[in-house]
């Protein structure tokens, strides 16, 4: 299997993993319905520009591939620090609750 197609994977998974990790922690329907649209603002660039570079050979650096990579990795560390932060505000909320 290709290395782009693995790394793409795995960029992807760990982006979902965040917003899942969100999903789980908030439990509330308005504030998870902007997930998603968030999801795939987060996803949809890096999934366009592997396919182009996939169908297209460029002969040169594909900037615009490398650029992508970096807003998703980007964009899911701080999307799973968001999710550590509600996780341990909602865990803080439990023990004090008991």
């Amino acid at each position: 299997m290709n290395k782009l197609l693995i790394l793409t994977i795995a960029s992807e998974f760990f982006l979902l993993a965040s917003f899942l990790l969100i999903f789980l922690t908030t439990r509330k329907t308005k504030k998870n319905i902007l997930l998603i649209p968030l999801l795939i603002i987060g996803g949809a660039p890096l999934l366009y520009l592997v396919i182009d570079d996939m169908n297209n050979h460029y002969v040169d650096a594909n900037i615009g591939l490398g650029l992508a990579f970096m807003f998703t990795w980007i964009y899911s560390v701080i999307a799973f620090v968001i999710a550590i932060v509600l996780l341990v505000k909602r865990n803080n909320n439990i023990s004090k609750e008991q």
